[in-house]
């Protein structure tokens, strides 16, 4: 009967999605008309798209927020149809796999795996992002200090922006020559250097934005002011490599018991399978297995927290 029942479940799955396709295939040539009727429209007027040009205007959703620290905001539609089709795909995964464990486990399958792929394939585009965070956090003393130079020659700050553009290494020289660009086209200064500081998600990169107001507004020493910031990111890195090295046992250890349950696992799978087999075999105890791994995930999350401090 739960055989029958899931076979139901999966025939109405499928005759929705022909149905939905059927549909859309209907409105094909009217969809397509009106794609050719834009695409000309853009061409003619490329900068008055509604919301395309990320230069002119960004998007503030938060998919939006995550791909503009990721450096990846141009690719906007196609990595959210990848984020849409990783959510169903996920969750036809995990119906498929409950149906092989349980036939009464599919439609929990695919509950529940919807909103886990969502949510995965966000954690690796925030993984994505923090990483190009990083890679600019480093940066950022080095580029303060060629800052400071050309301050110190004379140069404005919009010149200095523009050889920053050019000069410093990547991925930060991607975020002044998109400001730059926003700039030329019309944008005011404020609002680039405000939406920049938004695409680089650091304390320091806000401290240097106030202290470009600031100096905008009353007119004090901006050259003085970054070469005091950027000596503070060194000492905070000096900081950072210190606690590093104070909890590098720790995290060690959360490494080695957080892999210990699997190891022993394993071992006892290989020099006696007779013994576990049995566990494997019972289909209340396969849904016990998949819970313990996932609570011993948690486990090991808690672990790394526990041993990781921001500097």
């Amino acid at each position: 009967m739960m055989f029958v029942g899931a076979l139901i479940f999966t025939a109405i799955l499928v005759v929705g999605l022909i149905v939905m396709a059927a549909m859309r295939g209907g409105h094909m040539d009217e969809l397509n008309r009106l794609s050719k009727h834009q695409r000309k429209m853009s061409e003619k007027k490329p900068l008055e798209g509604d919301g395309v040009n990320i230069f002119t205007q960004q998007r503030d959703d938060y998919l939006s927020r995550i791909l503009a620290q990721a450096g990846l905001e141009a690719q906007y539609d196609s990595l959210k149809t990848t984020w849409i089709c990783a959510a169903i795909g996920t969750g036809l995964l995990f119906m498929v796999l409950g149906f092989a464990t349980s036939p009464i486990l599919a439609p929990l399958g695919l509950i529940f795996g919807v909103p886990m792929g969502a949510a995965g394939y966000i954690m690796y585009l925030n993984n994505v992002a923090k990483q190009r965070q990083s890679r600019m956090t480093e940066q950022l003393p080095q580029v303060l200090e060629s800052m400071v130079s050309a301050l110190r020659a004379g140069s404005p700050v919009m010149e200095t922006f523009k050889m920053l553009s050019e000069t410093a290494p990547e991925p930060i020289r991607g975020e002044f020559k998109r400001a730059l660009v926003s700039l030329q086209l019309g944008k005011s200064f404020r609002d680039a250097i405000s939406e920049m500081s938004n695409r680089i998600r650091t304390p320091d990169f806000k401290l240097l934005a106030q202290a470009i107001f600031i100096s905008q507004d009353v007119g004090a020493n901006l050259a003085d002011v970054v070469s005091t910031i950027a000596e503070a990111i060194r000492e905070r890195f000096k900081l950072r490599d210190f606690m590093n090295s104070l909890t590098a046992q720790g995290k060690a250890t959360a490494m080695f018991i957080g892999a210990l349950p699997y190891g022993i696992t394993g071992l006892t799978y290989m020099m006696t399978p007779a013994y576990i087999i049995p566990f494997f075999n019972h289909p209340i105890a396969r849904i016990v297995f998949i819970g313990l791994i996932l609570w011993e995930f948690v486990g090991f999350w808690i672990l790394m927290k526990l041993t990781t401090f921001e500097v």
